[in-house]
């Protein structure tokens, strides 16, 4: 028997025990015939035994899709990994945890070729800008001058800013243009954008494609390169290469899918946990409620069938009950997710792996 209902015989009626064993009922009761109980009565309370026995069960272990209300949530992983809402949430760890600054040896190999005399092209180039402000490049030895900007860069720093008052440069009455300095801080980034676009022009002989952040905003990323595809075509030489580099990406493709898929179906498995921590948590407290009920009526001399009735009625309006039906919800949702995703993590592997 139940826990609680172990405790049942201590306040229910006599007939309660005989009635659960298929007994008839011994006391009098409406529509007993002489004394004695007719079928219909004795059905009637065995059948609301039964129930008010099931209703008051906590045998969390016997419930369908419930786990231990004690369990504890799982862990949660750190918000890089696992928040959606992180700065990196959408960079896998083992992208972020590279210690080079080159996504290949290739890369490397080739942006040494273009740029041997430059230590590290994704650092800020305003970091080494002499004190007469010229900006002068390692490799060619051309100058960036912020305070005689050219017509090419002006138009550069107007694919960013735009025109206007907050432009990013000043005429001065000689008719030359210069950097604007009364934000000293984006007229460093404006010095880093210039001589990263120029470094991108000698990498492009390279056939690679250079990107660098926008100089609008502090920075919230660096600088990085990978191979233009458009020019690798257009070049035989170049095509076993191509091929090669056409192959890393498939298998980056596949990596990265993989990883979408981990980190979706683990979100889903934690939220299933949770809403199944709740459900259990809130079925507890309604049997706990079922069994105050239970107790009152049995105590307050009431029948079995009034009794069970009155339980019907409560577990009833527990069906509706809003915080039930938000975690099953949220259940439900993330069954979905988990379902989604594990089709697609099949799918991305059949296509990479084959059938």
């Amino acid at each position: 028997m139940p826990p609680v209902a172990q405790s049942l015989p201590g306040y229910a009626p006599e007939d309660f025990v005989r009635v659960l064993r298929g007994l008839p009922v011994s006391s009098p009761v409406n529509g007993a015939i002489n004394g004695h109980a007719t079928e219909s009565v004795n059905y009637r309370n065995f059948a609301m035994s039964h129930y008010i026995l099931a209703a008051l069960d906590q045998h969390s272990a016997d419930w369908t899709d419930y786990t231990s209300a004690s369990s504890p949530y799982l862990p949660q992983s750190p918000p890089s990994s696992l928040s959606m809402s992180a700065p990196d949430a959408h960079v896998p760890g083992y992208i972020l945890d590279r210690p080079q600054a080159f996504p290949d040896e290739r890369i490397e190999a080739a942006v040494r070729s273009a740029l041997p005399t430059v230590a590290d092209v994704c650092s800020r180039p305003s970091d080494g800008l002499p004190e007469m402000g010229v900006w002068v490049c390692p490799q060619c030895g051309r100058g960036i001058d912020p305070l005689d900007l050219n017509v090419d860069e002006r138009a550069l720093i107007g694919e960013y800013l735009g025109v206007g008052d907050d432009c990013g440069v000043v005429e001065r009455d000689d008719g030359r243009v210069e950097l604007d300095r009364m934000n000293p801080w984006q007229y460093m980034r404006l010095v880093d954008c210039l001589a990263w676009d120029h470094f991108a022009s000698h990498l492009r002989q390279e056939c690679i494609v250079f990107w660098f952040p926008s100089p609008v905003t502090a920075y919230n990323s660096k600088p990085a390169m990978w191979w233009d595809e458009n020019r690798l075509r257009h070049r035989q030489v170049y095509r076993p290469l191509r091929l090669e580099i056409e192959a890393l990406e498939r298998t980056g493709q596949y990596q990265l899918r993989m990883w979408k898929a981990k980190k979706m179906l683990r979100v889903a498995k934690q939220g299933i946990h949770a809403a199944r921590y709740h459900l259990t948590r809130w079925r507890r407290e309604a049997v706990s409620a079922r069994e105050a009920l239970v107790r009152q009526m049995f105590e307050a001399g009431r029948s079995i069938v009034d009794t069970g009735l009155a339980v019907v009625d409560l577990m009833d309006a527990e069906q509706e009950d809003p915080e039930r039906v938000q975690w099953q919800e949220s259940r439900d949702a993330h069954r979905a997710v988990r379902r989604e995703w594990e089709t697609r993590k099949e799918e991305w592997a059949s296509e990479y792996l084959g059938p």
